[in-house]
């Protein structure tokens, strides 16, 4: 039952935050004589005092303002534009910011008049010369219809368990369940008849489809392939080839419980072949620019180990090829830029030896160090921050120096300071490892390692054959496992390897 309430809370969405946009379906409505405006509709709305109400579109959750009318008459308020405004689900706000009522402008020219009350009651509401508005306040009637019978036999069903009466408690149950068919019974009919509609379309997005059982080899549960199979399956009720379904309230939920939950923590090569799968499903040109923008900026933002590669895979992909129409030559050539430079730090890559004196003027490589690993520390001597910081690296260091489990060694560069300065530090604070810094060096190691974006301090870890395996700053407490953890995934990619 809980899965049941679920669905009933998904879509009642369209009754208690309603939204957003469309591009393709049709409105059989009159036209007659309002050929010249884009939309055109009337809302007669019993009791209302409102001296101006808001024509407002939902997008990712915010009310976007559209149109906004006084009243022609007491209670009647009159839209019409000859600008073209995007198609989608829409809500009429009052005066006072409460929601009248939602509505689905499906195509344009768009005609339609509602006949409403102040209170929102879909019960109360009609609708002339639009089809699928028409269905729309059918659907939020049964649905506030659905919601009450769950509620009152929740009620009473929790009293029966409360008393302990098991008959009772079978007998709601099976009401209960007889309203979810009922519920599920009438939206499919709605796909079946109305599959057309963007507002239907949104229904058939929210329902849950099944992940088959698949075992392994020994006949247990194989998770991993009922995972791969949901992230195959996933956009199956999903129509991505209507660029409607952008700005409707179904859209922002399954891309995030998608790319910000089901791929959040898989690896990149992983990421990269769905977001490939995605953007090619995305056929309508209004779908692919908002799939490609929210994936840019989700993967360059995301503070997750890798999601960088994702980012510099769709670039390479899709801004770089020139897919992105919407973009001027500015803006593609701070892709380009962006990509060049984050690119040669991705993990995986190999890192880039340094060469820098110490205090002494003596030289060292930043790759000829004894241990496996080599943490790469970028740190200002006068950051408080980087102060900090480092003290753990040291408190860390010579607790695995004592247990004598310590597999790293630490190449420090203090950047951007004096030398002066850089020499009193290391002469003051005796750090066990080696310190190297000053403006001298084989290369810029500032842009080498993109120090001038991400600040001090800046860590990178370098694996045996000095190829990066961590390119962003980790908590210090967390380098002892996160150097097991990747071991542990090589020791398994090995063995796949040795399979094959």
């Amino acid at each position: 039952m809980k899965k049941f309430r679920f669905i009933l809370l998904a879509l009642s969405l369209i009754i208690v935050c309603p939204t957003i946009h469309a591009q393709k379906a049709k409105n059989t409505g009159s036209k007659k004589g309002k050929g010249k405006y884009t939309y055109d509709i009337t809302f007669n709305i019993k009791g209302a005092t409102d001296t101006i109400v808001y024509l407002t579109l939902n997008y990712e959750g915010k009310l976007m303002l559209r149109d906004s009318v006084k009243p022609s008459s007491p209670g009647v308020y009159h839209f019409k534009s000859t600008k073209k405004t995007e198609n989608g689900f829409y809500t009429l706000v009052a005066q006072k910011r409460i929601q009248y009522a939602s509505f689905i402008m499906d195509q344009q020219p768009f005609y339609m008049t509602m006949n409403l009350d102040t209170t929102g009651d879909p019960s109360k509401i009609t609708v002339k010369d639009s089809p699928e508005n028409e269905i729309l306040i059918d659907f939020q009637r049964h649905t506030i219809k659905a919601q009450k019978e769950i509620a009152d036999l929740n009620k009473a069903k929790k009293y029966a368990e409360t008393h302990e009466n098991k008959d009772s408690v079978e007998f709601y149950t099976k009401k209960i369940e007889a309203v979810d068919k009922e519920m599920k019974d009438y939206i499919n009919y709605l796909i079946e008849n109305h599959s057309d509609y963007v507002f239907v379309k949104m229904q058939k997005a929210y329902m849950q489809f099944d992940v088959p059982e698949f075992k392994d080899a020994d006949g247990n549960m194989d998770n991993e392939a009922r995972a791969a199979y949901y992230r195959a399956h996933y956009w199956d009720n999903f129509d991505l080839g209507d660029g409607r379904m952008v700005f409707m309230p179904v859209m922002q939920g399954k891309v995030k419980e998608y790319f910000e939950r089901a791929l959040q923590y898989q690896e990149v090569d992983t990421i990269n072949k769905y977001v490939d799968m995605v953007l090619e499903k995305c056929t309508d040109t209004l779908v692919y620019q908002y799939m490609v923008n929210y994936l840019s900026h989700h993967y360059e933002s995301s503070k997750n180990l890798g999601h960088d590669g994702v980012f510099i895979h769709i670039a390479k992909n899709n801004q770089l090829k020139g897919k992105c129409f919407w973009m001027d030559e500015e803006l593609i050539e701070k892709y380009r830029k962006r990509v060049e430079r984050l690119e040669p730090l991705l993990i995986g890559q190999h890192g880039k030896e340094l060469l820098i004196p110490d205090t002494n003027d003596n030289w060292h490589s930043s790759h000829a160090l004894p241990k496996s690993y080599v943490i790469l520390w970028f740190f200002d001597p006068d950051c408080p921050e980087c102060r900090k910081e480092t003290k753990k690296l040291r408190a860390l260091y010579d607790s695995l120096e004592s247990a004598g489990t310590r597999n790293f060694d630490v190449f420090a560069i203090a950047n951007d300071c004096t030398p002066e300065r850089w020499k009193r530090y290391v002469k003051e604070e005796g750090h066990p490892w080696l310190v190297v810094g000053g403006n001298k060096g084989n290369i810029d190691y500032l842009e080498a390692y993109n120090t001038y974006e991400t600040g001090n301090p800046t860590m990178f870890i370098l694996n045996k054959k000095r190829d990066i395996i961590c390119n962003k700053r980790i908590p210090i407490d967390m380098i002892p496992s996160f150097i097991e953890q990747y071991e542990k995934i090589e020791a398994n990619k090995q063995k796949r390897d040795q399979r094959k």
